[in-house]
């Protein structure tokens, strides 16, 4: 494919693109193998800025021990032939370039102690801003900026809106009607849990460092943007705009790609992930399926199923056995043919390696995290 859009993955992050130029390279990613692998490079390289210390409290000013440290003694290798007597600079002053170097060191000192001092002091709770209205944080009527800590509860009015602050990975937006509660907030959990109404959440961090839990799901955060809504009756909807997350309950597990959607039950967790733009009766036949046990509802999904729904297909393909393993086989092949090596015979029989080649040439995802949540 020549028509590749790695130019416009940077504004992509940066969310400087139309929501058709969004939709326009999701699209495209899942076809371009080369463009993912791209993005997967820069997304994996934001992930490991995102989580460096944004603020550096170090506890006295370092830069006058290390300028003592090089000014006192600073040996410079030359060649071979004068390495027998080491170059002193003079005490007073450095040249341009050591003035740099002490710089740098300086920074690398003062970030290390910053990273020390963030790491001994364990979050107890996060920013919290009530945009519009009034809301309660447990009994207590609130407005403006204040803070949410482990344990409290947030509710949000009919005509008001909050935004959280998630520790230094991202922010949660939570909208009206919504109830809240902080469950954890550490360097290695960030969780909520979603009691009723809806939040949305934009995570830039490794994966699994964001969970929330909800009445029929877990949503782990594998680095994304999504919204999660959650009904009285507990029902959940999960839509993500960028990235993936997974859904698991009690050892059931759906991973919903950017672009697609995923409903959730209690007591069942989550259904099978579809594409937003998938036909009514494909959504209608997943419903039935998944919740309400109609084996007749899967000629429906087959029989609509398009090409970009694979995601939908392969989370049938996994859980199915039987006659109906075979017969979402083919569909799934005669929709996107298999990669040399894989066959329907192994396909059907459980081949791990041949499972894991097909998974890459669909292209669902990074391997890494995907086979330990969905194989």
């Amino acid at each position: 494919m020549t028509d590749h859009r790695t130019h416009q993955i940077d504004d992509y992050f940066d969310g400087a693109l139309s929501n058709a130029d969004r939709t326009a390279i999701d699209n495209h990613l899942r076809l371009c193998k080369a463009c993912r692998t791209e993005f997967d490079r820069m997304k994996h390289l934001r992930e490991q800025i995102s989580v460096l210390p944004r603020s550096i409290k170090p506890e006295r000013d370092l830069w006058p021990d290390v300028k003592k440290r090089i000014t006192t003694r600073t040996v410079i290798p030359l060649s071979s032939e004068s390495r027998r007597e080491p170059l002193r600079l003079p005490r007073t002053g450095l040249s341009r370039s050591l003035r740099t170097v002490a710089a740098i060191a300086a920074t690398l000192a003062i970030t290390a102690v910053g990273v020390w001092w963030y790491l001994q002091d364990p979050e107890t709770g996060w920013n919290l801003a009530v945009r519009e209205g009034t809301a309660w944080l447990g009994s207590r009527m609130i407005s403006g900026e204040t803070r949410i800590s482990v344990g409290e509860t947030l509710r949000t009015g009919n005509a008001s809106t909050a935004l959280i602050e998630v520790g230094l990975i991202g922010h949660v937006d939570v909208e009206a009607n919504t109830i809240i509660r902080l469950v954890r907030a550490s360097l290695t959990d960030h969780r909520f849990a979603l009691e009723k109404g809806t939040i949305a959440a934009r995570i830039s961090a490794p994966p699994r460092l964001f969970f929330v839990e909800t009445p029929s799901a877990l949503a782990v955060d594998l680095g994304c943007a999504y919204t999660l809504s959650v009904d009285d009756s507990g029902k959940g909807l999960l839509r993500v705009s960028s990235g993936w997350v997974a859904l698991e309950y009690d050892g059931r597990s759906s991973v919903v790609p950017a672009g697609a959607e995923c409903r959730t039950r209690p007591g069942f967790g989550p259904g099978t992930p579809y594409q937003s733009d998938a036909s009514a009766r494909l959504i209608e036949g997943l419903e039935r399926l998944d919740f309400g046990g109609a084996t007749d509802a899967l000629a429906v999904v087959l029989a609509e199923a398009r090409n970009m729904d694979s995601i939908t297909l392969w989370h049938l393909f996994l859980r199915s056995r039987g006659t109906d393993r075979e017969r979402i086989y083919d569909r799934l092949a005669s929709l996107v043919k298999p990669p040399p090596g894989v066959t329907r015979e192994g396909m059907l029989a459980g081949d791990r390696k041949m499972t894991e080649r097909w998974q890459d040439h669909l292209n669902l995802g990074m391997d890494s995290w995907w086979r330990s949540v969905i194989l």
